[in-house]
């Protein structure tokens, strides 16, 4: 094993099977967007772990009136989501780590079981006027 140095000791694991959205193979979005939801993890079981979302440049970005949001939502039926984390970026390529843990999941499905909130998915929304978003979202711990 080579030996670690500054350069390789920012990587973040990746499991395929956490991937809410292909950074290497989605095409940029030009509207609100929600994609389809994972159910390989139950969010509100783990307890810490972060939801990392990668985002190239985009144009048009005009502080509070044209921009995207990107949430982060879970569901125990793959019908009603409840966002759960989210990142505005400022129309530069960027990296965010959204913090997230099982309880904090579990507080925004008050009534919900624990054990039946499966689902978690990537879902980025248009407001205003800005240019096409190409992004991916994956969770990691």
């Amino acid at each position: 094993m080579a030996r670690s140095t500054i350069a390789n000791r920012r990587a973040i694991l990746l499991d395929a099977s956490l991937i809410l959205r292909d950074f290497t193979t989605a095409l940029a979005i030009s509207a609100t967007t929600a994609e389809t939801a994972i159910n390989t993890v139950n969010p509100a079981e783990l307890c810490y772990y972060k939801a990392v979302t990668d985002v190239a440049a985009y144009t048009g970005y005009v502080y509070g009136t044209s921009f995207w949001l990107i949430t982060i939502e879970v569901s125990a039926d793959n019908l009603t989501f409840i966002p759960v984390g989210t990142v505005s970026p400022i129309g530069l390529a960027n990296r965010f780590q959204v913090p997230l843990s099982g309880e904090w999941v579990e507080k925004n499905l008050p009534g919900v079981v624990y054990s039946s909130i499966i689902y978690t998915r990537a879902k980025a929304t248009k407001i205003g006027t800005p240019g096409n978003l190409n992004y991916g979202a994956f969770l990691a711990s």
